[in-house]
This record gives structure tokens, sequence and C-alpha cells, in this order.
């Protein structure tokens, strides 16, 4: 998508169909405000395609999920970006959501393709045509392997002629020894571990910034007594062990994970530690622990702590060498923090059972980052994570990303969050687990891997209260299958322990609320196939085990098939995991929301729409003075139930062309739409159900330039769409308004 740079010399309507997303938000919401509606545009993946927001407040007569609501609005909207003919649009993705909600109630793909967009593609299309053929070079390859095709033709031959020869006895006896070896496989395609054993070396080559680094490889001995040879992984959230811990406490370093076996049981056990050991002088608004505190961590069972924290460098390099030298002598290994980048930025590679893990941290906190000589922690750079983790995939089993991430008491996690996470899966990482925010942010399923943006508070001394709720993630790996729970924790006095029966159902009712906005929410527990990126089960109870992936509303919806992310037609899976008895297999055949249908799937209109015009291309003045049909955003009062909440199940529309039309809509009642119910309307107005739009005036350009709002003015009652302060997260950053250069 392009920007316009000249605002002085274009028009709004020029600056819209050259690309810029102001003016296009502009454009809609001359037509949009009058019903309380208010859009914001932004870019898309692709670069012909828009992002619009539409917001607007809950009203009780309203159902905003509803098919009718949804089509409405689409066709509303579709149908101005057709008028304004652009030759830069050519899909946009619609998100409706409530003013200050950070969650989205539908989302839904369109395809807009005006006479400008369609003559423009055609051109293109007549001038690569036109274009003359390049006569490449002879390839090498294809030439050489002609080459070894005819001289082995050649010695087959000679041998056949041989054989003839020399006697029908060496003659049998040759042809089966040849036989043989060509029915043979080129490579074994099947081993078990039992019979084969591989050896490993015990260091793992990284290249980065040109150099190559050999990492070594630590081996863990697990838990002992485990019966089998899965090797389960635990991970939990912040460990501060400061001066409020150590009052309450006292010496005892065995008191706090005494009620948590499951650490001490785990193979590898992690926690993301938000004060460094340090034995310097207390500083204003700084975290610390004394080095002795390390053995409440040792005592419980922790393995490798997340050092990628905006705490760790609280006392600067002397405090982080103290952390480091403190962390070596008890034991625990340790990732995201270092002397230096480099060292800051090396993985943790364990190998537990025979299965190597690969640990890596990464933090925002900028100021704190090491650098070429100096101490600090591992920032994050998406081009540096993505490296970092294509470096040691092909040389490890499993790759796990730890982020210190987001703001502080956020209930969700933002969009941009969400990205990374779902990059980091595509990069190659197994699993994803986020800190920082203090809070249970929820837990989704992206790709057949888990993602949890946040797990809170474990063990935190800098809170004022003693007792609060959190969870542990636990993650059992075996075979390419990974066994996903998170077990619900109840902390008292500082002391966590993981609890049962309604308690337990409690705290996992928090996390699934929190987790409704996902595609595929984790639901405890999840038995997932990391070859074929499935879900091979999940509980009985869950609401979204049945639930087909265009049925929700927080997903968009996909335009385009991505041939990578289609599982290939293959021999379902056995899961390793026998235990979960109230787990219930998923049928091959189902989908994963995260992943595309097939290119043999039929289309669903309703969710990506081709809207075809059926005229000539309009003129400027024609876009600007003749007023869009009336906007059917009025469901009958038989069809809006008496409450609507968002975890409401959402119907899928009845597919339907979104292609304008100049047929009238039928006149709508006056008391339902998306408008204030304090609001009076004129005598004999139709009420502020019908959608009657305000014509932009045919004016002289220099009416509509630069900065000059053609919104009519909104104030600030309960009615106005002014953006306010959101409670927990920002407005999306993909889809944030481009400003004026």
């Amino acid at each position: 998508m392009s920007y316009a740079v000249n605002h002085e010399q274009s028009s709004l309507v020029e600056l819209a169909r050259a690309g810029n997303f102001r003016a296009i938000a502009d454009w809609l919401n001359v037509f949009l405000l009058p019903h309380h509606l208010r859009a914001q545009v932004g870019s898309a993946r692709h670069s012909s395609h828009l992002q619009i927001v539409v917001e607007f407040h809950p009203l009780p007569q309203l159902n905003a999920k509803s098919p009718e609501f949804r089509k409405s609005l689409v066709r509303f909207v579709c149908r101005h970006l057709w008028k304004l003919n652009s030759d830069v649009i050519e899909g946009i993705q619609i998100t409706a959501k409530h003013v200050d909600q950070p969650r989205a109630l539908w989302r839904q793909s369109a395809r807009v393709v005006s006479p400008a967009r369609r003559a423009k593609l055609s051109a293109q299309q007549f001038e690569e045509s036109s274009r003359p053929a390049l006569h490449s070079q002879p390839n090498v390859t294809a030439l050489r392997s002609r080459i070894r095709k005819a001289t082995l033709q050649k010695v087959q031959f000679r041998a056949l002629r041989s054989l003839l020869l020399t006697g029908t006895t060496a003659a049998a006896f040759i042809i089966g020894c040849w036989l043989g070896y060509a029915d043979s496989p080129a490579e074994q395609t099947t081993a078990t571990a039992s019979s084969i054993t591989v050896s490993r070396p015990d260091t793992v080559s990284i290249q980065a910034n040109g150099t190559t680094e050999s990492v070594p490889v630590t081996k863990l001995e697990g838990n002992p007594t485990a019966q089998d040879d899965r090797v389960n992984l635990l991970f939990s959230g912040d460990v501060a062990l400061t001066e409020g811990y150590s009052d309450l406490v006292k010496d005892d370093h065995n008191w706090a994970f005494s009620s948590m076996n499951e650490y001490r049981q785990a193979d590898v056990a992690m926690v993301n530690l938000d004060a460094p050991f340090t034995t310097q002088a207390k500083q204003d608004s700084a975290y610390k622990a004394d080095p002795a505190t390390v053995e409440v961590l040792k005592n419980g069972g922790v393995d490798i702590v997340n050092l990628a924290d905006s705490r760790t460098m609280d006392y600067q390099a002397a405090g982080l060498e103290e952390t480091l030298s403190t962390l070596d002598k008890a034991g625990i290994q340790y990732v995201g923090a270092g002397e230096n980048a480099k060292a800051a930025q090396r993985p943790k590679i364990v190998d537990v059972k025979g299965q190597r893990i690969a640990y890596l941290g990464y933090s925002e906190a900028e100021l704190q980052a090491a650098g070429i000589a100096k101490a600090g922690v591992n920032q994050r750079q998406n081009e540096r994570v993505a490296a970092d983790i294509q470096a040691i995939r092909p040389q490890v089993d499993w790759v796990i990303v730890n982020y210190h991430w987001g703001e502080e008491l956020a209930k969700y996690p933002a969009d941009w969050q969400i990205d990374l996470a779902h990059t980091t899966i595509d990069h190659g990482a197994d699993v994803v687990v986020g800190h920082h925010s203090h809070m249970l942010q929820g837990a989704e399923i992206y790709k057949g891997r888990p993602i949890v943006y946040s797990l809170g508070n474990f063990i935190f001394g800098e809170k004022a209260s003693t007792d609060y709720d959190t969870a542990v993630l636990k993650v059992g790996v075996k075979d390419k299958q990974m066994k996903v729970e998170l077990l619900p924790v109840e902390v008292k006095g500082l002391q966590p322990s993981v609890v049962s029966g309604d308690r337990a159902q409690e705290i996992l009712h928090q996390i699934e609320n929190v987790s409704d906005t996902f595609a595929q929410p984790l639901r405890s527990p999840m038995i997932l196939d990391a070859q074929s990126n499935t879900i091979l089960s999940q509980p009985a109870s869950s609401p979204k085990a049945s639930a087909s992936p265009t049925a929700t509303p927080s997903e968009p919806a996909s335009t385009e098939s991505t041939p990578s992310e289609i599982p290939t037609s293959s021999p379902e899976p056995q899961a390793p995991f026998t235990d979960g008895a109230s787990e219930t297999p998923i049928p091959s055949e189902t989908p994963i929301p995260t992943e595309s249908p097939s290119d043999s799937a039929a289309p669903d209109p309703a969710s990506s729409s081709d809207v075809i015009p059926s005229s000539s291309p309009p003129s400027p003045s024609d876009s600007l003075e003749a007023p869009s049909p009336s906007l059917d955003l009025n469901p009958t009062p038989t069809d809006i139930p008496p409450e609507s909440t968002p975890d409401q199940p959402e119907s899928t529309p009845a597919p339907e062309s979104i292609a304008p039309s100049s047929e009238a809509t039928p006149e709508p009642t006056p008391d339902s739409f998306i408008s204030d119910p304090n609001s009076q309307s004129a005598p004999n107005s139709s009420g502020p159900m019908v959608p009657q739009q305000p014509t932009p005036t045919n004016a002289e350009p220099s009416e509509l330039q630069g900065d000059a709002s053609i919104a009519p003015a909104v104030t600030s009652s309960r009615s106005s769409l002014e953006p306010r302060k959101r409670r927990y997260a920002a407005v999306p950053s993909a889809i944030e308004v481009a400003q004026h250069p």
C-alpha cells in the first residue's frame, strides 16, 4: 500500500485512492459516524489488503454477533470502498469490536475488486504475457544427471552382454545380487530407540555473525524414578526471593517448595528469576535476593532459570556477575543474560533421557541489553530470534523460547505479542512461554504448539498479598509428541501447591475465560503431534472440541491457503500418552483452526467474498454525489436474545455475495440500530435506524486538503467514539492509523 506525499495538491478522494490509510478512514467515517460507528484503517500482510477496525458502544437492543449485522456491515463497507474506485485496494479484513474492549467480536475478510483495480490487473497480465521469454542457460545439474544416466545405461548394457556370454549359473547369481541391491532402500526409514543407539556430539555448532561457536550440551539426570522415558518439563512464573519473602519465611530454605512435589519429580523444571542474587546495598525501587536463598530453588528442584528479565540488571554488571556465580555454585542453569551480547544470546542446551532441549530467553528491556563488551540481558530482535532458532533447530529435538514482554497487570496480550508468538512457532519453536505481566494472560495452541502468554507470579516476595492463584505449565515430550497441561496452583503465604476439586476448576476457568479470544484455546490436558501439527486429544468437556474453525469470531478468516501448513495425507499418528482418561480424540479430518483449508475444500463466501462490479467505472463526481443504498443493520426484535454475552457461540452467516446492488433496502424499524438510547431524533425524521448517509460535497480540492477532517464533530459523551485509555491492551499495533508525514 502506498502513501500519498503531496497533501497540499491532492484532495481527500485522491489520497484515499492512492492508499493513504488516514484518508481511507476519513472517507469511511463520513458514512459510518452518523450510525455511531467509527473505523480505523491499517495495513495487512498483503500490500493490496487493508485492516479495518470498526468500533461501537454495546447496546442491549443490538446483537452485534448476529449474522445479519455482520453481513450488512461488511456489505456497507465494501460498497463504499468499491465506489472509491482505487486501483491499489483488492481485499479487506473487517474487525468488529466494542469501544474500550480488547476482544474482537468477529473478523471477516472480503475482496473488493473495483473497476480501476481490475483494469490495473489486466494491464499487468498483458504486460507479462507480451514480455519476451528469456532463454536461460542450460542447467548444469540436469546436464550432469543426463550424463550419469547415459553412463549407467552403457554399463548395464555391457554387464548384460557379459552375462549372456558367461553362462546360466553365473548369470543367475549376478542377476540375483543385482536385483537385491536395486530393491534395497537408499536409507533406513524405520528404526526404534531400543535397537539402534545414535551417538551425538557433546557440542552444538551455532553460526552467528559470520562466526561459528560450539555450545556445550549439559547432560541432566532427570527424574530417575520415572516409569517411562517421557521427559516432563515444568514452567512457572516470576520468582522474587526478596526481603518480603525473607521476612515471612526467615531462613527455612525448604518451606517454599515443600508442597510442590511436581517440581522435584520433573525432569527439567524452570522459573523466571525476577530478582538478582546480590549482597550489594538495597537501592530504591530495585529488587534483590540474598545469595543464600538460592538454596530455595536448589532444594525445590529448579534446574534452570530465565534471566531475560527487566530486574536482572537492577544492580548493574556487578549484580549480574554475582547472580551468575551464585547460580553456578548451586548447579542451576540459566539463559537470557551474560557478561556480553554473545554470552547473553547463547542458548542453554540440555540432554535428558536422550532428548535434547534448547532454551532461549529474550527481553524487551532495551536499556539493559548486553553489548559487545557490556553485561546485560538478551534483547529481543525479531530477525535475530528467527536466526537463533533456525541455527539450532536441526541439532536438537525441542526448542523452548521465553519472552519477557508486554505491559504489567495487562489481562490480555497485545496483538503484537500474539503475532510475535506465532512467528516464533513458524520459525521452528515448540513451546513459547511469556512473563512480566504478573497476571495469568491465557494460553492457546498454534500449529500444534502451545503458547502461554504469561504465567503470572509464582513465589513473588514483592507482592503486597502473599495469597493468590497462579498456574504451572507441564509439557511431557516423547516420540515427537507433547502432552500439555496447566496445573492449577494456589499460593498461601508465598507457598505454592497444586490444588484439585472445585478450587482447581475455579483457577482453570479463569484461564479459559481469558483464553477464549484465541482461535484454539489451550484446554488442559491436550496431546499434540509435533510432526503433523495436529491435536490428537483434548478434554471431552471442552466447548471448542467440536467447533468449526470458522465459527471462532476472534480468528481472522484466511483467504489463501498456505501449502506448508496443510498436513499431508499420512497415517494418523498414535499418541504415546495413554494416561488421560478424560480425553477424547479429535477426528483426523478435523483441521486445526490455525491451519489453512485444503485447496479442494469449497470456499466460504461468507468469509471471503468477491465484489464484482456490474457497471462501468464511476467517475470521481459520481462517487461523491450518489448516496449508497441504506445500510441494513437492523435485526428484528425476535432475532435479538434477551442477553448477549461475549461468550455466546456465534453462528456462521449464510453464504451470500457482497456484489453492489442498487435494490432498495426495506425500511427499518425506528427502535433498533447502533445509537444511543438517550439520543433524540427530529420529529419528522425516520429515526437513527435509517442510515441516511451525508453526501460529501463536491467542493474544491482546497476544502478537502491536508488535515481538514470531513467527519462530523463527535462529543465525549457515552456515544462518542473518540479513543479512550484502554483497560488492558492497547489498540492492535498492526491496525494503527497512518500518520501524516
